[in-house]
């Protein structure tokens, strides 16, 4: 391009030149030495001018629009994304200008949507970072009130606890009776009733024997000693009891002096048995008082037996097995009356 340039500029000062020598041609101004050092000193400034005006040229319309844009270029190496190269209009549409120019005004442009990026791209990582503590932030409130929920989870589990056991407590109480700590009546009829259901739904023939117990004179007992040496028989009668009882029976006081005792699966031999041993270990038992006297005390028994024992049968057998005992009472007491179903007869039993 310089070469070009320079023949260019060669041309436009030496053309004047010729001209003008070709005007002076053959006049007595050719023959001039004044004219002819004037033409040299042209021809050797055109020369002059031609071999050094490209450099100036070339340095005004292309070095200094490079550096600027190296300049440019070196600050979006350095992030810096506002600088705008210099441009005579920067708002046209670039129609009809230099290369140079049009590339100047594509790095601003370029500049501008990097600028652009740049700030939305902050924008979105500030938007992220601010999204993140506020996450962090309820994490932390959240995983407080987990900790709560699971105390407040603990706590309830705790106090469910206490009731269920409170609720276990009070059901023992309600079927306890609380000075033999014993079966009480509650429980006694719950438990002839659940016999009875289980025997009807499982079309079982299975006897079932019911002992009914009252201990003898025992107003005297109370009237002579006093009521907390009444209780002292109670209990202690509870205990022998107990002790003649088997796994599944049912033993209970269900009335002041009055005990009942359910023997799923015994015959009327088998009751007579248990009640043979309940009156014999009364009438042989010492009960110590509580101001360390002693009496004793004696029971009459009523047993009577089912040998298919059906739900509507429950209130017949502790029917029968009442006036057994009665009419052990009505036959001097200290004895055992047994209730025939079949027979609708009473009897004595002998414990020898």
């Amino acid at each position: 391009m310089a070469i070009k340039l320079r023949l260019v500029l060669l041309a436009a000062a030496l053309i004047p030149q010729a001209i003008t020598y070709g005007m002076a041609f053959g006049s007595p101004l050719a023959a001039d030495k004044y004219f002819g050092q004037i033409q040299a000193a042209s021809a050797a400034g055109a020369l002059l001018l031609a071999l050094t005006s490209p450099g100036l040229v070339l340095e005004w319309m292309v070095g200094r629009p490079l550096r600027e844009m190296a300049r440019f270029c070196a600050q979006l190496k350095q992030g810096s994304y506002q600088e705008r190269l210099p441009l005579f209009n920067e708002a046209r549409d670039g129609d009809g200008e230099d290369g140079l120019t049009a590339l100047m005004r594509d790095m601003n442009w370029m500049a501008r949507q990097i600028d652009i990026r740049e700030k939305g791209l902050r924008k979105a990582v500030d938007d992220l970072a601010e999204s993140r503590r506020l996450i962090a932030e309820k994490n932390e409130n959240l995983t407080l009130v987990n900790r709560e929920l699971a105390a407040i989870h603990a706590s309830l589990e705790e106090r469910t606890r206490e009731l269920e056991q409170s609720c276990r407590q009070m059901q023992v109480m309600a079927m306890t009776d609380p000075l033999t700590a014993i079966a009480n009546r509650r429980c006694f009829f719950e438990a002839l009733k659940g016999r009875s259901a289980d025997l009807a739904c499982n079309r079982l023939c299975c006897p079932t024997s019911l002992l009914i117990l009252d201990i003898d004179r025992f107003k005297t007992v109370n009237d002579t000693y006093g009521h907390a040496a009444g209780d002292r028989v109670l209990q202690e009668i509870a205990v022998i009891i107990g002790e003649n009882t088997r796994e599944g029976d049912t033993a209970a006081r269900i009335g002041g002096e009055e005990y009942a005792l359910l023997l799923p699966g015994a015959s009327s031999r088998q009751a007579g048995d248990v009640a043979c041993r309940i009156r014999t270990a009364v009438a042989g038992h010492t009960f110590v008082l509580p101001d360390d006297q002693q009496i004793s005390v004696t029971v009459s028994i009523g047993i009577c037996t089912f040998s298919q024992f059906a739900c509507l049968e429950r209130d017949k057998l502790y029917s029968f097995a009442d006036q057994a005992l009665y009419h052990a009472k009505r036959s001097g007491r200290n004895g055992i009356s047994v209730y025939d179903p079949e027979a609708r007869s009473l009897s004595m039993i002998d414990c020898a």
